[in-house]
């Protein structure tokens, strides 16, 4: 997700598509309000809390949209093994 922080408000700017944020329903317009259970009021939190969760396989975004609260289940697929042959 690309996101922008709109006075005390941390704004969606673009959701990737085919990411994992698209696939659980994260739009454009929504506020972000929680990532993995840390409330975030700055785009530095947010980053801190998408990187306090990039290893686990999946977490919770708590965002508005339209004035209503949402949540949203982010589900990393998993790295398939590779090799070089």
């Amino acid at each position: 997700i690309q996101i922008k922080r709109n006075g005390r408000i941390i704004d969606v700017l673009d959701v990737y598509k085919y990411s994992p944020a698209e696939k659980a329903g994260l739009k454009k317009d929504d506020v972000v309000t929680e990532i993995g259970g840390k409330k975030v009021s700055n785009t530095d939190e947010v980053r801190d809390a998408l990187h306090d969760n990039m290893e686990k396989s999946a977490y919770n975004i708590k965002a508005a949209r339209n004035g209503n609260a949402m949540s949203f289940d982010i589900k990393i697929p998993k790295k398939l093994k590779t090799a070089n042959l």
